[in-house]
């Protein structure tokens, strides 16, 4: 049998290089454990995004914008003995406005046009429009509350309507409406918790609406 040399490092059984495995596992270490490093952080992002989706806050309500139309700003406020008064004195005080025909006819134009409004908003149906909204006859009271100054007057009326084609059920009485000074008109509420919402002072000078107490 020949003795042959066998270079360091080779196994003599098998001629393999003893411990290449270990070497190359070694020198490749560094990039296998950057690649775990960067699936493992893709991972986390992909599965924070699916939770983030499935956790996220819903959308509150959307809130109805107050509607605003040149009809909402007519007519004009009258004139009121406490308008020349500076300073001011007793603010909050009430004043009952009397109407004539015609004025009484340009305030019923925005009135009925909320009333209009707010039932096809409520519906989702193109009518009732205002002409048909009827303010009934002797039951709209009209009214003033001084403010801290001119344009903080607040200006009340009250009313019982009928709307054509739609029932008493679906839009109750009474309705109250309000304004500051020549801003527009906005319904405050309508049916028989409708009243409470108006001024108790004012509600005193008109000796109890009787709009209010058909409720």
């Amino acid at each position: 049998m020949l003795d042959v040399e066998v270079p360091a490092g080779v196994n003599p059984a098998s001629g393999r290089v003893a411990g290449a495995g270990a070497t190359w596992a070694q020198q490749n270490r560094s990039v296998l454990v950057a690649g775990s490093f960067v699936v493992a952080v893709v991972l986390g992002v992909v599965l924070g995004l699916a939770w983030a989706s499935d956790t996220s806050v819903p959308a509150g309500p959307t809130v109805a914008e107050q509607p605003d139309n040149p009809t909402l700003r007519l007519p004009t406020p009258p004139i009121i003995p406490w308008d020349s008064q500076n300073p001011r004195v007793a603010v909050g005080d009430a004043l009952s406005l009397s109407l004539q025909p015609a004025e009484r006819e340009a305030l019923r134009e925005p009135l009925g046009w909320l009333v209009a409004h707010e039932v096809r908003e409520r519906t989702g149906a193109e009518t009732p429009v205002p002409a048909d909204v009827k303010i009934t006859e002797n039951t709209l009271f009209y009214g003033a509350v001084r403010g801290a100054d001119v344009q903080q007057d607040e200006f009340w009326a009250v009313g019982m309507t009928e709307i054509n084609g739609v029932s008493g059920a679906e839009a109750p009485n009474p309705h109250v409406w309000m304004r500051v000074r020549t801003g527009p008109w906005t319904l405050v509420d309508n049916g028989p918790q409708a009243c409470a919402k108006i001024p108790a002072v004012l509600q005193t000078v008109w000796g109890g609406p009787s709009s209010c107490a058909a409720a």
